[in-house]
C-alpha cells in the first residue's frame, strides 16, 4: 500500500538568426533543453496489477532521487554562391549533455537471493523472502558529459559534359568527448542464506554459518576523446533527360579512444583506406513524360564504433566480485570497504573480474564494421494525385566488431576484434569436453518487399497506405541487442547513459553477450551459430494514414499500424552468468499481432494581422490496445541476466560436450533445488503494449 510521486520540470528555450545578403546568407540557431526531476517511480514487477514486489519502508528512498540533465544544440551554416553554377557550404554544430543524479542515498543496498523464510538459525527480524532488500539498489551519477563539435565544408559545381553534372565533394571533422564518474556507494550486495557456494576459478564448495554473499563493485570513471575526419564526393549525372546516375565515395578517418591513455592512447584506429564507401544509383524515366520511374541503388556503408566499446572494455568500465563466507548477521554493515568472512573465490586477486582492461586484448588486424545495402523499385504516378510503388530492399552485415571471451580459472578472457576473422577464426572452449572449433561470423539479414499507395492532398483530403513483407534473418541482433530484453519482471533493466531510468534491451553498443562464451554459441541439439528469425522480426507489417478537412477547417487525421508478433526463444540460466537459446530462434512461436490507432485532431483560429492560435489534440492506441509484446522466456530461475544468476538453480555445463548436444531439462533437475529451479513465470506475457496516452496543446503564432 502507499503511493511515489514523481515531479518534473522540463524547459526549452530555442532562438534562430538569419542573415542574407548578396551572394552569402547564413543562419545560427540555439536550443536548450535543461530539465529537473524529483521522485523516483518503481517499476511494477509483482504479480498483481500496479504492484511492486518490494516494501514501502524500502522504496522511501525513492522519495528525494532525482536527476538534472543539461543539453544544449548549436548549429549554423553559410552559403556563398560563387558563380551561377557554384558555391560553398560550411556547417557547424556543438552538442552538449551533462546528466547527473541528486538525491540519493549513500546506503548500501543488499538483497535476498535465497529465502530466510523458516530458518532456524535466523532471528525473525531478518527473514524474508528472495528479493528482500533494505533499500533500492541505486547507482549515483555524479556526471555523466559528451560534447560532441563537427564542421562540413562543401563544394558545389555544376556543368556539363556528356549530359549535365552536380557535383559535391566536401571534408567534415569531428570531436568527442565523454566525461564521466559513475558508482554504486558502496557497491551493492547480495545474500544468499544457508547455501553454499562453488568457486568456478577453483572448484572448492564451501560456506559460511549463515551462507554466503557477495560484493558487486561496478563503476565507471574517466575522460576519453577522438577524432573523425571524412572525405567525400557525390556526382549526380543526368545523362539523358530520361536516365540520371547517382556516383559517391566517401571515407573516413576514425580513432577509437581508450580510458587508459598511460597504457595506450587510442584503442583503435581505421584509416581512410580501410573505410572506403562507394554509392551507386540509377534512375530511369521509362516512358518520358515523368509518370514511371524504374530507380536502384547499392552502398556500402561504415559505421562508427561506439564509446560503451570503450567504456566497458578499453578501461570506463570496473566490475570486481568478491564471494566471502557469512559469518555475521550485521548484514547492514557490508559493503566494499567491509568484507568479513574467507575470501570464496579463491584466486589471486580475491576477486571476479568481469570489466578487465581489454587493451592487451585488441585484435590489431580488426576492421571498421559494415553492411551492403540494396534496393530497387518502381514508382508509377496513376493519376494527378495518386502514386503506386514498389520497393525491394536488401540489408546484409558485412561485419561487425564485438568482444568474445573463454573462461580461464573461472574468470572470463576476453578478445576483441571481427568474430571469425583474422586470429579469431578458432574459439577456444572453456570445459575439456568440447573441442575449439571455428568461430561463427555474425549474419544479420533484412529482405523486404514493399508496396504503397499515396493519394497527395486534394478536395479536403489525403492518405497512403503501405504494406511490408520482409524477413530478419541470422544470429547476430545489431548494436541494439534485441536478444537480452529485460523486463519489470526481473526488477532490474538495461544502463542507459545519461538518463534516469533504464532500458529494456542494451542499447546500441560493440559489446554484447553474442560471443560472450563459447556456450552461448550452441544450441542443446549440437547445432552451432543459432541462426534463425531474429527477435524483431515482423514478417507482415500494414500502415494506413489520412486525413480530413472539415468544412469549418477542423482537420482529423488518424495513423493505423499493423504488425506480426515476434519470434520468442527459450533461454536458460547457467553458472557462467549467460542464458543460453536451447532450443535456437523461435521455439516459443510469436507474441500476439500488434496494432494500434492514434488520432490527430487540430483546428486554427485567425486572429488580427498575422497571429493565429492553433489547438491541437493527440492521441495514441485510441482504443487502449495493451497487446502483449514479449514473453518470459526463461525456464529456469536466475532471470533477468547473468549479474542476478541464482546459482541453486542455474545448470552446470562444465562437463558438457556442445558439438553433441545436452538434455537441459536433465541439467535443471540436477540443480540444487532440482524441480523447483523451473520458473513458474516462463511462458507468460510480461510487457505489453503502453495504454492510451495524449496530449493537447495550445500554440500561439505570431
Amino acid at each position: 500500500p502507499g503511493s511515489l510521486k514523481r515531479s518534473q520540470t522540463l524547459t526549452q528555450a530555442f532562438g534562430k538568426v538569419t542573415y542574407s545578403s548578396g551572394r552569402v546568407r547564413a543562419n545560427g540557431s540555439l536550443l536548450m533543453t535543461p530539465t529537473r526531476s524529483t521522485g523516483s517511480l518503481a517499476a511494477y514487477n509483482g504479480t498483481e496489477t500496479n504492484f511492486v514486489a518490494s516494501s514501502k519502508a524500502s522504496n522511501q528512498t525513492r522519495l528525494t532521487q532525482g536527476f538534472s540533465i543539461d543539453q544544449n544544440n548549436a548549429s549554423g551554416d553559410v552559403n556563398i554562391s560563387l558563380t551561377n553554377t557554384a558555391y560553398v557550404s560550411v556547417r557547424s554544430g556543438y552538442f552538449y549533455d551533462n546528466y547527473k543524479d541528486t538525491g540519493i542515498s549513500t546506503t548500501t543496498s543488499y538483497t535476498y537471493q535465497r529465502t530466510a523464510v523458516g530458518a532456524a538459525n535466523l532471528p525473525a527480524s531478518l527473514q524474508g523472502p528472495i528479493g528482500t532488500q533494505n533499500v533500492p539498489r541505486t547507482a549515483i551519477n555524479f556526471f555523466d558529459t559528451t560534447k560532441r563539435a563537427f564542421v562540413n565544408a562543401d563544394y558545389n559545381h555544376a556543368f556539363s559534359a556528356a549530359g549535365n553534372h552536380s557535383l559535391k565533394g566536401g571534408f567534415g571533422f569531428q570531436r568527442s568527448i565523454n566525461d564521466v564518474n559513475y558508482a554504486y556507494p558502496g557497491g551493492y550486495v547480495y545474500l544468499y542464506w544457508n547455501t553454499p557456494f562453488t568457486s568456478t576459478a577453483t572448484g572448492r564448495t564451501d560456506t559460511g554459518t549463515y551462507g554466503y554473499y557477495r560484493v558487486d563493485d561496478l563503476s565507471t570513471r574517466g575522460k576519453v576523446g577522438a577524432n573523425i575526419i571524412s572525405l567525400y564526393a557525390q556526382d549526380t549525372w543526368s545523362v539523358t533527360p530520361r536516365l540520371t546516375l547517382n556516383i559517391g565515395l566517401r571515407t573516413e578517418n576514425e580513432k577509437v579512444p581508450s580510458f587508459r591513455p598511460d597504457i595506450q592512447q587510442n584503442a583503435f584506429e581505421f584509416g581512410f583506406g580501410e573505410k572506403l564507401a562507394p554509392r551507386l544509383g540509377a534512375a530511369f524515366d521509362v516512358r518520358g513524360d515523368g509518370r514511371l520511374k524504374v530507380f536502384g541503388s547499392w552502398g556500402r556503408y561504415f559505421d562508427w564504433t561506439k564509446y560503451s566499446l570503450s567504456r566497458g572494455s578499453f578501461g570506463g568500465d570496473l566490475w570486481h566480485i568478491y564471494y566471502r563466507s557469512l559469518d555475521t548477521l550485521d548484514i547492514a554493515s557490508l559493503n566494499i570497504d567491509n568484507k568479513p568472512g574467507r575470501d570464496l573465490w579463491g584466486s589471486a586477486t580475491g576477486f571476479r573480474n568481469l570489466r578487465a582492461n581489454y587493451l592487451s586484448a585488441i585484435d590489431p588486424n580488426t576492421k571498421p564494421m559494415s553492411q551492403d545495402s540494396t534496393s530497387a523499385g518502381v514508382e508509377y504516378q496513376w493519376n494527378p494525385t495518386t502514386v503506386l510503388s514498389v520497393n525491394y530492399i536488401h540489408n546484409k552485415l558485412t561485419r561487425t566488431i564485438e568482444d568474445f571471451s573463454a573462461l580461464v580459472d573461472g574468470d572470463n578472457v576476453y578478445t576483441i576484434g571481427n568474430p571469425g576473422e583474422a586470429r579469431n577464426t578458432i574459439y577456444p572452449a572453456s570445459y575439456p569436453a568440447t573441442k575449439d572449433f571455428a568461430m561463427p561470423k555474425p549474419l544479420r539479414q533484412y529482405d523486404a518487399l514493399e508496396l504503397s499507395v499515396s493519394r497527395r492532398f486534394s478536395r479536403n483530403w489525403f492518405a497512403s497506405a503501405n504494406y511490408t513483407y520482409s524477413r530478419l534473418y541470422g544470429n547476430y541482433s545489431g548494436l541494439a541487442d534485441s536478444d537480452e530484453i529485460l523486463t519489470p519482471t526481473g526488477g532490474v533493466s538495461g544502463n542507459v547513459t545519461q538518463q534516469s531510468g533504464g532500458s529494456i534491451a542494451r542499447v546500441g553498443s560493440n559489446s554484447h553477450s553474442g560471443w560472450d562464451t563459447d556456450t552461448i554459441l550452441w544450441d542443446s541439439h549440437g547445432n552451432i551459430g543459432v541462426f534463425g528469425r531474429l527477435a524483431t522480426d515482423r514478417p507482415h507489417v500494414v500502415k494506413l494514414y489520412g486525413a480530413y478537412t472539415l468544412p469549418i477547417g477542423t482537420q482529423v487525421g488518424a495513423f493505423i499500424y499493423a504488425g506480426s508478433g515476434t519470434p520468442m526463444s527459450s533461454v536458460v540460466n547457467t553458472l557462467d552468468l549467460e542464458p543460453l537459446l536451447v532450443e535456437g530462434r523461435g521455439n516459443m512461436g510469436r507474441t500476439p499481432v500488434l496494432s494500434s490507432t492514434s488520432l490527430l485532431v487540430s483546428h486554427e483560429l485567425k486572429l488580427k494581422g498575422t497571429q493565429k492560435v492553433r489547438f491541437e489534440l493527440n492521441i495514441q492506441n485510441v482504443f487502449n490496445q495493451k497487446t502483449p509484446t514479449h514473453i518470459f522466456n526463461f525456464i529456469n530461475k536466475g532471470a533477468p541476466s547473468g549479474s542476478s544468476t541464482i546459482p541453486a538453480d542455474a545448470i552446470d555445463m562444465s562437463t558438457v560436450n556442445l558439438a553433441q548436444g545436452y538434455n537441459y531439462r536433465t541439467l535443471i533437475l540436477a540443480t540444487p533445488d532440482g524441480a523447483s529451479a523451473f520458473d513458474p513465470r516462463y511462458g507468460k506475457p510480461d510487457l505489453w503494449q503502453a495504454g492510451t496516452q495524449g496530449q493537447f496543446s495550445v500554440k500561439w503564432i505570431f
